[in-house]
């Protein structure tokens, strides 16, 4: 018998569905260490988003775009964070119109601790196929940002 395509209202319903609760249940696995430092849990986010990115330097536009914040807020949660000390805004020598964010010493403690937390978690979880289950969990989602970055060139709304 063959497969059932998915109908794509459906399909749009699903994912929506599912990206707001993942997002919701990351929160609230942030929440915690978030408290503890004092900070949101978007701030915190943005903590590990730099921390991921710590080799290079991450423009506040690139940074809002990866966690999906639009430039004036993203720069206010810059100000925050760098105010209570965990990150440096700085601007950029090659384009004084671009400011760059880098995570402090307190800042990369910040994200050792959302680690240590996760590590922690890990621990109570059986072993088997965690890290398998979450790279195929990855790996499904780059291969549906492909199948959407298709539909987007084939609409024409990628110029």
């Amino acid at each position: 018998m063959a497969a059932k395509h998915i109908d794509f209202f459906e399909f749009n319903n699903s994912i929506f569905s599912m990206i707001r609760e993942i997002s919701h249940k990351i929160d609230l696995l942030l929440q915690d260490t978030a408290n503890e430092l004092g900070i949101t849990p978007l701030q915190l986010k943005m903590i590990i988003t730099l921390y991921s990115n710590r080799d290079k330097a991450v423009s506040i536009g690139s940074l809002g775009k990866a966690i999906g914040i639009t430039g004036g807020n993203i720069s206010n949660i810059c100000k925050r964070l760098e105010k209570q000390g965990f990150v440096n805004r700085v601007r950029s020598e090659e384009d004084e119109r671009v400011v760059n964010v880098m995570l402090t010493k307190d800042g990369e403690k910040a994200a050792k601790m959302v680690d240590d937390y996760f590590q922690k978690i890990k621990e109570d979880i059986p072993e088997d196929g965690i890290d398998v289950n979450l790279q195929t969990i990855v790996d499904e989602l780059e291969a549906l940002e492909l199948l959407l970055d298709k539909y987007i060139y084939r609409s024409g709304l990628d110029g």
